[in-house]
C-alpha cells in the first residue's frame, strides 16, 4: 500500500478500501489466506452486511471497480489518507469542567479575550 504512488490494477498484498456506503468503508488486505481467531490458517473471506466477498477474487481486478456480494455489492478503491482516516473509528471527547479550567489557565485567558474554537471533526 501507498499513498504517493497510484496502480491501477489490485495484486497480492494489497492494501484496498472496501466501500460498502458512506459510513461504511473498510480496509483490508488482499491475501488468499488468513488467520482464524484460533491461529488456524483459511481462505479469506470478507462478511459485510450485504454479504461475503471472496478477497482473493480481487486480485487482478482494476481499483474503483464494482464487486457483487451475496446481498449487494461495493466498490473496491485504492487506498487515500482521506479514506483511510474515515475508515478509522471515530470517539467523541468530553472535557470536564477541571479539564477545561486548567485549559483556560494554560491560555491566560481572562474576561475580554476573545476564543475561537472550531473542533476537530
Amino acid at each position: 500500500m501507498s499513498f504517493s504512488a497510484y496502480k491501477e490494477v489490485i495484486q497480492e498484498n494489497d492494501f484496498a478500501m472496501l466501500y460498502v456506503n458512506f459510513s461504511t468503508i473498510i480496509p483490508i488486505r488482499v491475501t488468499e489466506k488468513t488467520l482464524s481467531k484460533k491461529g488456524v490458517e483459511v481462505e479469506n473471506i470478507f462478511q459485510t452486511k450485504y454479504g461475503a466477498l471472496k478477497v482473493s477474487d480481487l486480485v487482478g481486478k482494476k481499483f474503483g471497480t464494482k464487486v457483487s456480494l451475496s446481498k449487494g455489492y461495493a466498490y473496491v478503491l485504492h487506498p487515500t489518507p482521506e479514506l483511510w482516516t474515515k475508515s478509522l473509528p471515530h470517539r467523541t471527547q468530553i472535557l470536564y469542567a477541571t479539564d477545561i479550567a486548567m485549559v483556560i489557565l494554560q491560555l491566560e485567558l481572562k474576561p475580554g479575550c476573545v476564543v475561537v474554537e472550531s473542533g476537530t471533526g
